[in-house]
């Protein structure tokens, strides 16, 4: 049953809210098979004004000050050769620890690999890479600034530390993989398996909203779903800085022979702007296998 102080917004927004009652109920994305059995993607609400929690949730699930074993990587432990990057191992062995199912029909709030299995904190699930190694890893991201100026990147899973939409609102110890790129740098990062993440961008810093949700642009991805034969996919989405008037930065993301594109201002193709929110299939759909993600932060801008 919907709380009754979100059902209008619920239907303002086209889109149902959580169950839970929890303060958020921000979602991205989910996955489902049922369109001629080929697995597509599932779109929901992105913003709403209702506050941040007021306790935060922990970012690990151990309080033991010793760092947990690293875990078998997913892809090949390859000794890196002479001038090469170095191969870096996950903390989390991006096993789930809970077979949680998702709590509508619709398959939205799907809870995947949040990189906390071991003790790992939060998020670990995600590492940023050398450039030259992004072979040796299964689900790459390479994001690469064609702007003339600065960007700051943030990277968090769709769901937070408390297990709740709050993967990309600001919360006091959860912390998200952040990096800046200067103009025509390209940085990597490699995301583990049953991933369901958001990197958001913008010029100099990430601005956040009225309630601490992060805005600029956003690029959202789902590496290897295993609730859906390990399809993944991404788009580009400026839908939480078109509801709240602010600055949406260019953003393109292509992978599989296809892109998901925002210019500078909130016009798109094959991605999510204003009045898309209740839309699904719109993206990159991705078959099972490696994926490489090219990112363009600033696209459109230089």
């Amino acid at each position: 049953m919907h709380l009754p102080h979100l059902v209008l917004l619920a239907g303002i927004l086209g889109a149902a809210a959580h169950p839970s009652g929890h303060a958020h109920q921000h979602a991205h994305r989910g996955l489902e098979g049922k369109r001629g059995g080929r697995p597509s993607f599932y779109k929901n609400v992105h913003h709403h004004p209702i506050p941040k929690p007021k306790e935060s949730p922990k970012a690990s699930s151990s309080s033991s000050s010793a760092a947990p074993a690293a875990a078998t990587p997913s892809a090949s432990n390859t000794p890196a050769a002479k001038g090469k990057g170095a191969y870096k191992s996950f903390c989390s062995s991006g096993v789930s620890s809970r077979k949680e199912k998702r709590v509508t029909t619709d398959q939205i709030f799907y809870a995947g690999n949040l990189g906390m299995d071991g003790g790992c904190p939060w998020n670990s699930n995600m590492i940023e890479i050398s450039n030259d190694i992004i072979d040796q890893y299964d689900y790459v991201q390479k994001l690469t600034n064609r702007a003339k100026v600065s960007y700051e990147v943030r990277c968090g899973n769709k769901l937070g530390a408390d297990k709740k939409v709050t993967g990309m609102f600001v919360v006091p110890g959860q912390k998200l993989l952040t990096f800046s790129l200067q103009p025509g740098e390209t940085k990597s990062m490699a995301v583990q398996g049953d991933s369901q993440i958001i990197c958001a961008f913008a010029p100099s810093s990430v601005p956040t909203t009225t309630f601490g949700q992060y805005a600029g642009n956003w690029v959202e991805a789902d590496f290897g779903n295993a609730s859906n034969k390990k399809w993944s996919g991404a788009d580009c989405s400026s839908l939480v800085a078109q509801h709240y008037n602010m600055n949406v930065p260019g953003c393109r993301v292509c992978g599989h022979n296809t892109c998901s594109t925002i210019w500078p201002g909130g016009k798109g193709e094959n991605a999510y702007t204003k009045g898309m929110e209740a839309l699904d299939g719109i993206g990159l759909n991705i078959p099972p296998g490696k994926v490489v993600l090219e990112i363009d932060v600033g696209y459109g801008e230089s």
